[in-house]
């Protein structure tokens, strides 16, 4: 008999769009024949061509690595901000609210500084916070006396 496996925790992950991903792939096999040009034949300065060489290579794929690890992960713990090289955990207790505008969303934190949450949208805010346990409410709507 097998031991009841824990239910595992709702979770929200968030990422950037997979275009961007095949957007730098293009860009790499675009770019990369230049690249190796400048690296074989040298025709700047011998260390130029090949650090510019190196470069020109490296570029998309440091980008597609970026669009593929950067976004946000939501747990009944927090929000995970992502980038290229570091995560932050907003935990649930220090977000006060959210602030919605055309360019996404804002946490709003207990100190009132913002966090922006690329590339959350404000069409997610239900899941994000019905995921968190946190009610929805509208303080746009004056309250009823």
């Amino acid at each position: 008999m097998h031991a009841a496996e824990p239910a595992s925790s709702p979770r929200l992950r968030i990422r950037r769009s997979a275009a961007i991903t095949v957007a730098a792939f293009i860009a790499w096999l675009t770019v990369g024949p230049l690249a190796l040009a400048l690296m074989i034949e040298q025709p700047l300065w011998d260390w130029f061509s090949t650090v510019l060489g190196l470069a020109m290579l490296a570029a998309p794929i440091v980008f597609s690595v970026w669009a593929w690890r950067s976004g946000v992960d939501v747990t009944r713990e927090g929000i995970t901000v992502r980038r290229l090289t570091s995560h932050r955990l907003i935990e649930w207790r220090h977000i006060d609210g959210f602030a919605t505008d055309e360019e996404g969303v804002a946490a709003i934190l207990d100190d009132q500084s913002q966090v922006r949450l690329k590339p959350l949208r404000a069409e997610n805010l239900p899941k994000v916070l019905e995921i968190g346990g946190q009610e929805l409410r509208d303080d746009s709507e004056p309250e009823a006396d």
